[in-house]
């Protein structure tokens, strides 16, 4: 089979109206430039330019007549009654999840989009691998990409977004979820993708999390004094459960959004961004905590500034928010010292210790940050 009459050169020669437009005159027989141009209402040089590229593609006989071999070929080439629906889909999937995706692919071709939430989510995932970390597309190699997949590209567009597999901004889309390789016995990744961001300090290192990390990470969060003035979503006691659950979270980023801070190379603590969707697309929220052997030294304050340099010339984020609660003096100071400006105050929107507390909210925009 030539390079062009395969599935993928069909849909790159039709992806186009004018030309599936010429492709449908030319099953009722041979094509005229000058009757297409006068329906469709354009110029001829545009129809000759169609025809040219159907011709090139395979479609199109040299009297202007569908090449209905070309199409005959492209279909025996397809999967037939789906032959491997059942056979697990390879990949960095558990078994379970292998067998649970094989139900719904076949043939690189999603079946069925499920109805289960949590079949779903796993079925993204899984359509998430087709795009690069770190790359943006425009919104047709999105559905371009997709459509390989899936005929309704747009459902599985807005699902991949609300979902939070991509982000979108300025007509742009970028992959946000999917997991990483997993690391071996020694703790690497061997990911590229996965590279530790450095700062102001060269005893400061932000490392992407990895599941290695978990002792690590208990041995140092498990501190009562830690989460004194922060939300209840941080653990205390800190337990091997709670560590579970975050490294679950942080480590579903692709590009990482969660990083562990390491002092002179020691687990010392973390920071990240979590994205807001829909309109508030460009938007994340940030936030940090510390051990407390490390406190008063200037750790958070070069973390923190690395994040953000990340976060926007990286990421593409065009505002930032962090909420402290009022007496957190610590991080109300390393929010100013990175350059966030105080925003206003929501009152009594903490209830921490049987108490109430104000929420200050720092924010900063990309503008801000590069002029600063």
């Amino acid at each position: 089979m030539t390079e062009s009459a395969t599935p993928l050169g069909l849909l790159k020669a039709v992806l186009d109206p004018l030309r599936l437009s010429v492709l449908a005159e030319s099953v009722i027989g041979p094509i005229s430039i000058e009757r297409i141009s006068e329906r469709f209402d354009v110029p001829r040089k545009d129809v000759a330019r169609a025809v040219g590229d159907l011709r090139s593609a395979g479609l199109l006989d040299d009297d202007g007549t569908i090449n209905r071999s070309a199409l005959a070929e492209i279909g025996r080439s397809l999967p037939q009654e789906h032959p491997d629906l059942g056979t697990p889909v390879e990949g960095p999937w558990t078994e379970e999840e292998a067998n649970t995706l094989g139900r719904f692919f076949a043939g690189g071709r999603l079946v069925e989009i499920p109805s289960s939430a949590r079949k779903r989510r796993l079925v993204l995932e899984r359509i998430a691998q087709e795009f690069e970390p770190g790359e943006r597309y425009a919104e047709r190699d999105v559905n371009f990409r997709i459509q390989l997949i899936h005929a309704d590209y747009a459902a599985i567009r807005r699902y991949m977004v609300e979902e939070g597999f991509m982000d979108r901004a300025d007509g742009a889309y970028w992959r946000t979820g999917g997991r990483y390789e997993a690391p071996d016995a020694s703790g690497s990744t061997r990911d590229e993708h996965l590279a530790a961001l450095t700062t102001e300090r060269e005893d400061v290192v932000l490392h992407p999390y990895v599941w290695s990390m978990m002792d690590d990470l208990i041995a140092v969060a498990d501190d009562e004094r830690i989460p004194t003035y922060m939300g209840d979503q941080f653990a205390t006691p800190y337990t091997r459960e709670a560590a579970e659950e975050w490294l679950e979270i942080a480590t579903s980023s692709d590009p990482p959004l969660q990083y562990a801070i390491y002092v002179d190379n020691a687990f010392a603590g973390g920071l990240g961004a979590f994205l807001f969707k829909a309109e508030n697309a460009g938007v994340a929220e940030i936030g940090w905590w510390l051990g407390p052997e490390y406190w008063g030294r200037g750790i958070t304050t070069a973390a923190v500034r690395a994040l953000i340099d990340e976060l926007f010339d990286n990421r593409g984020l065009m505002r930032l928010w962090a909420p402290v609660m009022h007496p957190n003096k610590g991080s109300a100071r390393v929010a100013e010292k990175v350059g966030m400006t105080l925003e206003g105050v929501a009152p009594s929107h903490y209830l921490k210790h049987d108490i109430r507390y104000d929420q200050l909210n720092y924010g900063i925009t990309r503008n801000q940050w590069s002029t600063r």
